[in-house]
């Protein structure tokens, strides 16, 4: 893909959740960077891949915000756009018995596109394609939501949430969401965060967006992506490039775009910059909204620890690893993190019991547990040197 150098990416303050202020920002977002006009005509399908891990309401910080969505949903449809919010809904959770559409109902959406016009489409339920990867990583086809391929533009709206695995999740982990729990446990199984990470650029060369729009007025610091603690940020972000906005996302919180590896191996393959002077931050500085009291994750502080990491490292990584455990307390026994586990880890004996010489470190049983049971340790040595 050809870029224009620089790329742009706008920073724009907002530290309010209310209706008309969060639609004044993300105007002002897409206006530095251009503009609606330049990115949907009238008649466009235009595909809002939210960020949907699980059926929580969005004060727990754990999904895009229904208003940023609706924001999306008026300027779209000003320009005459036909707007589709789309992503693979959960399936359980929150104590209920749910249908696939209600994690919609849960997280806001499903109001949001009854009143303002939107369609809902949850990937479970429309389906997926086999679609080859050419020059994939580590992935050489995959199912793709029929969505993603169906539409005539991708606008991706990831919530600025730090992630176990990936460190910060954004607007190209996003598109992990495109495929099925199947797929996804294949993805997972290498557990090592750079294999991971060439998983998810794999995807991403499918369904590179137009418009990337990150929420970050309350991003997720801690255990993200579901388990982490709102913090107050106060920033929403806007570029076309999906690569440049999570770079530009990872400084604001604290992280070097090289601790990113998705960012790293999606820059090495040149879907977005190769370094930072090769994006223009607009509008808010960036040194004024970077945060150094934002909380990493658990396995991010583990590893970063530099000066006795260089010096023990060779005699086994394991003093450093970040496991999952069972709090049986909130276990509700729904099986899923046994279901889920793409390497087979975990029985329930009636609570999950976990096969720590199997485990892989992937955390997708800390990640899609919905009642926050599967928790994280560190072991004694990671702990110290935090």
């Amino acid at each position: 893909m050809n870029h224009i150098f620089p790329l742009k990416v706008s920073i724009v303050r907002c530290s309010t959740y209310k209706k008309k202020e969060v639609f004044r920002r993300v105007k002002e977002a897409i206006d530095l960077i251009g503009g609606i006009e330049n990115f949907v005509r009238p008649g466009n399908r235009v595909l809002l891949k939210v960020n949907l891990l699980s059926a929580k309401p969005p004060e727990k910080a754990v999904t895009t915000h229904p208003e940023v969505v609706r924001a999306m949903v008026k300027l779209i449809k000003e320009k005459g756009g036909v707007p589709i919010i789309g992503d693979a809904a959960s399936t359980g959770g929150m104590g209920l018995s749910l249908k696939k559409e209600d994690a919609f109902s849960i997280t806001g959406f499903r109001k949001i596109a009854e009143e303002e016009g939107a369609e809902i489409v949850n990937f479970n339920s429309s389906g997926y394609r086999k679609v080859s990867i050419p020059d994939g990583e580590r992935l050489k086809d995959v199912n793709l939501a029929v969505p993603v391929l169906e539409v005539d533009i991708i606008f991706s709206l990831p919530k600025l949430k730090t992630h176990e695995l990936t460190f910060l999740t954004g607007a190209v982990k996003n598109f992990f969401g495109c495929i099925p729990v199947s797929d996804r446990n294949i993805a997972h199984r290498a557990g090592d965060p750079r294999d991971f990470a060439k998983a998810v650029v794999d995807i991403y060369s499918l369904c590179q967006p137009s418009l990337n729009i990150m929420d970050g007025i309350v991003a997720m610091e801690g255990e993200g992506p579901a388990q982490g603690e709102p913090f107050p940020l106060g920033v929403i972000l806007a570029s076309s490039n999906a690569v440049a906005l999570d770079m530009v996302a990872s400084q604001i919180v604290g992280y070097k775009p090289a601790e990113i590896y998705t960012s790293v191996e999606a820059m090495n393959r040149g879907f977005g910059p190769k370094g930072i002077e090769e994006i223009e931050v607009i509008g808010a500085p960036l040194k004024e909204v970077i945060r150094k009291d934002f909380k990493k994750s658990s396995r991010y502080k583990s590893l970063t620890r530099r000066t006795l990491y260089r010096i023990l490292a060779p005699f086994g990584m394991r003093f450093f690893k970040v496991y999952p455990l069972s709090d049986k307390k909130k276990c509700k026994q729904c099986r899923l993190c046994e279901e889920r586990c793409p390497v087979k880890a975990i029985e329930l004996k009636p609570y999950p019991v976990i096969d720590y010489e199997r485990c892989i470190q992937c955390f997708t049983c800390h990640e899609i547990c919905e009642y926050e049971a599967m928790r994280l340790r560190r072991s004694w040595l990671a702990r110290m040197i935090s």
